[in-house]
């Protein structure tokens, strides 16, 4: 009788399970760096766009390359809960430019590439 020399069915299941585990936890880790990266990126320019004279002019983007909108997305609600807790948020807001819907040009070359990417400006002013 020939004994098989690979893995059985269940290994092979388990080791692909493993490997996308570790794959995930990975890309977890890449986007936590990147999401701090970009808090303290937007720390750092929130006075300036509060300083700016009026909303067109306070426009900044946050330079980190993230590399899906649903990413850039994620990234901007950490942001926002940063802008929160620093009480930046009723003066500057984070936001994601696409391509798609906005009359704005990008301003990085990834914006352009991609087609996204993080900005900040002036909060709108609220309505009572």
């Amino acid at each position: 009788m020939d004994q098989p020399t690979g893995k059985s069915k269940a290994e092979r299941k388990k080791a692909r399970r493993r490997a996308r585990k570790a794959s995930e936890v990975a890309e977890g880790q890449k986007l936590e760096a990147l999401t701090t990266a970009a808090i303290e990126s937007a720390m750092a320019l929130a006075p300036e766009v509060v300083a700016a004279a009026n909303r067109d002019e306070s426009e900044r983007v946050i330079d980190v390359e993230v590399s899906t909108v649903d990413a850039a997305r994620f990234v901007r609600k950490r942001i926002n809960e940063a802008l929160a807790y620093e009480e930046w948020l009723d003066e500057v807001e984070a936001w994601v430019w696409e391509v798609d819907t906005s009359v704005r040009e990008p301003l990085t070359e990834h914006g352009a590439t991609h087609g996204f990417e993080l900005r900040l400006e002036q909060a709108r002013p609220t309505r009572l």
